[in-house]
């Protein structure tokens, strides 16, 4: 017997995710846990509230100096959090 149109375990679930749509949501989580690894601790320190909403990372700051600062990365640090990612999943980034 042969096997034919055999699909590996990791092409199915991806299939399966993007037909349930909720491979989006697994992307957002995925940013969510790299935002300390991608900005460092003592900036993660600073930071609150954290949420994607229509492809735009809204990230609360207590700090207005770091708020500043990252408004300037704001454009590397959304490339640097999509490659974590492993998907285009944010276009933008709002700091409050």
């Amino acid at each position: 017997m042969r096997k034919r149109d055999a699909q590996s375990l990791s092409e199915i679930l991806g299939e399966s995710l993007k037909n349930l749509q909720i491979d989006g949501k697994i992307h957002e989580t995925r940013i969510m846990d790299a935002w300390s690894e991608v900005v460092g601790p003592v900036i993660a320190a600073h930071t609150g509230n954290k949420y994607v909403y229509r492809r735009i990372l809204y990230v609360q700051m207590d700090t207005p100096i770091i708020r500043s600062e990252l408004q300037m990365m704001r454009q590397n640090l959304v490339e640097r959090l999509n490659k974590a990612a492993g998907a285009d999943t944010i276009k933008d980034i709002l700091f409050r």
